[in-house]
């Protein structure tokens, strides 16, 4: 009885103690169980997730294997529980040859590992540095490739560094808005090339038009139906009109050319057309009573008060007037035309009275050897020797009657 009690105590010992051994690694169990972590790190595209109970940042890379670079960058996030997020933002050189050499990191995007380094690159540049990075790895130096320009905008030039590409993408990349009135003087899809120099001119057309006069001609015409020194208006002139369109160039707003784009007479100008008279005036006889002959060689007419008026003589047409000449004859000598060298005193001493003047038998007054006459003297003047029908005449005096025709003769008689 007494080995049979020892037997069953000593096999309760060993089940309590078998119990107390399974509740001690239960314990343990479960206390390692809350204590480990669910690590997911991500490294660019590849992303590797393990189990630790160490939560220092350096013993997570170590177990994963991951190497930080010298200005990498790592974010770190816990939830508070079990579970910690890692991200690596890898770090690489962009070299430009307009702000040289500067250090940016590999965001979500392109363009935000662009703008962590401060840089705006064209489409693309951009291309090109994911290209970079895509087959180089986020250890990469990139050299991007820029040029320096200069470019003309209508009148205003700049000079910048712009990145390769075609002319288009860099007046892009620059902000130039091309207009439809605007003219590049190379070719906008040739790519640009270090030094280049690309002018920008706006150019705009504008038409004008213009009337203008167009003068008339005169042309004379010999008529036998009038007189002559007669002159009549045939045909009146009537000025034409022309008109003129001109295209104008402007480049950048100021004139540059002008060119005729059509010249037009609209309306004819019609030529003046004077008569001038080729028909001979008729020369009227005087009416001759009877006639004497003098020593100076002519033969006149002999006139009376009644007889001989208003004749045509050789010079034009004749009336006569009567009037003291005493002050004719005194202005002419002042006017330097002496008595003396007009008169033959043989011939007339026995007639010649105090006046200065004398009287001719047919009762033309003489000065010396000539009958004194009045003219026109725009025609003929002072003192001018001049043909009529009654001998050779001594311009002395003028009238009104000059006015009407400047070629008549008014003889000075006695009656």
């Amino acid at each position: 009885m007494e080995s049979q009690k020892k037997a069953i105590s000593t096999g309760m010992k060993k089940a309590v103690a078998v119990a107390l051994m399974g509740a001690v690694c239960l314990t343990a169990a479960v206390s390692v169980g809350s204590l480990s972590k669910k690590v997911t790190v991500t490294d660019g595209d590849d992303t590797v997730t393990i189990d630790t109970i160490n939560p220092d940042t350096n013993a997570i890379l170590s177990k994963t294997g991951i190497e930080l670079g010298t200005n990498d960058k790592l974010v770190r996030t816990d939830d508070g529980k079990n579970s910690v997020d890692i991200s690596i933002i890898r770090a690489f050189d962009v070299d430009t040859a307009e702000s040289g050499k500067t250090t940016a990191f590999n965001e979500t995007s392109v363009a935000d590992s662009l703008l962590s380094a401060g840089l705006t690159l064209s489409d693309n540049e951009s291309l090109s540095l994911a290209a970079a990075l895509e087959t180089s790895g986020p250890e990469a130096e990139v050299k991007l490739a820029r040029y320096e320009i200069t470019v003309d905008v209508r009148g205003k030039k700049v000079t910048k560094y712009v990145p390769a590409g075609t002319v288009k993408n860099a007046l892009t990349y620059l902000g130039v808005k091309l207009n439809a009135n605007d003219l590049v003087d190379v070719d906008i899809n040739k790519n640009v090339q270090e030094g280049m120099n690309i002018e920008i001119k706006n150019v705009r057309f504008k038409e004008v038009s213009t009337v203008s006069k167009i003068a008339y001609n005169t042309t004379y015409k010999d008529s036998d139906e009038l007189y002559v020194g007669e002159t009549k208006t045939a045909v009146e002139g009537v000025e034409g009109q022309r008109s003129v369109v001109t295209k104008q160039k402007y480049i950048n707003g100021r004139l540059d050319s002008t060119e005729v784009v059509s010249d037009k007479v609209v309306k004819e100008a019609v030529d003046a057309v004077i008569l001038n008279g080729t028909k001979e005036k008729p020369v009227e006889q005087p009416v001759v009573t009877s006639t004497q002959n003098y020593t100076d060689g002519y033969i006149y007419p002999y006139l009376t008060n009644t007889m001989g008026r208003n004749l045509n003589g050789p010079s034009g047409q004749e009336t006569y007037y009567n009037m003291d000449m005493s002050g004719i004859v005194s202005s002419l000598q002042r006017g330097g035309w002496m008595y003396q060298q007009c008169v033959d005193k043989a011939l007339i001493d026995h007639i010649l009275d105090t006046s200065g003047y004398w009287v001719r038998e047919d009762g033309c007054k003489m000065f010396g050897d000539y009958i004194m006459v009045a003219a026109g003297l725009d025609v003929r003047p002072r003192g001018s020797l001049v043909q009529t029908s009654l001998g050779m005449g001594i311009v002395v005096d003028t009238g009104g009657f000059a006015y009407n025709d400047p070629y008549q003769l008014d003889i000075a008689t006695a009656w």
